[in-house]
């Protein structure tokens, strides 16, 4: 979806994000599914999808929902206090999602291994 407004927020987010507007949406917990984040990346802004729920299934869900809902660019936030199997990283990783938000937690806990991976954290 073009945003006729989008030439004046051209910017170094926008440009960082690859989107047309610099609204990043939150990751609120049980709430920031596929449905809302879809719908935020398609108007022009950043959509995140949040894995409080810290189950593996439940984050590839969402990830594979977004994919059919949108095809603009999408995060994923990483919930540390929430995280019930350790591989919830390195399948977002695997995933190719190229933004990543944390929260509960300790950001540098999995910030480098995101980094190394090319993901703007």
């Amino acid at each position: 979806m073009q945003n006729t407004l989008s030439a004046s927020f051209d910017n170094r987010v926008t440009r960082m994000l690859g989107v047309e507007i610099p609204i990043v949406q939150a990751p609120m917990g049980w709430i920031a599914r596929s449905a809302l984040a879809s719908a935020v990346s398609n108007a022009g802004a950043l959509g995140i999808i949040e894995t409080s729920s810290g189950e593996l299934d439940a984050v590839r869900g969402e990830i594979l929902k977004m994919r059919q809902l949108t095809d603009q660019p999408f995060g994923v936030n990483i919930a540390q206090a929430f995280v019930r199997d350790p591989n919830i990283v390195q399948f977002v990783i695997d995933q190719g999602v190229q933004f990543v938000t944390t929260s509960a937690g300790n950001p540098e806990r999995y910030t480098e291994e995101l980094k190394n991976a090319g993901l703007t954290v």
